[in-house]
């Protein structure tokens, strides 16, 4: 991205884990969760910025709105950080095994 100066943002929802495993764990497994939370969460900033992509962490903004508002104003690549809820799961999903025309919640 970064070397192609792509114009390209990534809105990363980050809720420190793999969602939809953690997601699946809980719905389809009893809860039985397993390897899919981070105890220690990677610095996606940094990770970035390695790469040579600019980023904004929108918990760390005293106006979030207006940040997100320059984020994706900018020219080029960007990644756009913001914590979310580990227990506030998506839909629509499909169960394990099943086909796409099974999915639950669309």
């Amino acid at each position: 991205l970064a070397e192609q100066q792509l114009n390209v943002k990534i809105v990363l929802m980050n809720n420190n884990a793999l969602g939809l495993v953690y997601q699946q764990q809980n719905l389809f497994y009893g809860k039985r969760v397993f390897a899919s939370r981070y105890s220690g969460a990677p610095d996606f900033m940094k990770i970035a910025e390695g790469f040579g992509i600019p980023s904004v962490d929108l918990d760390q903004e005293s106006n979030p709105r207006a940040a997100l508002a320059r984020a994706l104003q900018t020219s080029g690549p960007c990644l756009i950080h913001v914590s979310i809820d580990r227990e506030q799961f998506v839909y629509p999903m499909v169960p394990p095994g099943a086909a796409n025309t099974e999915m639950i919640g669309g």
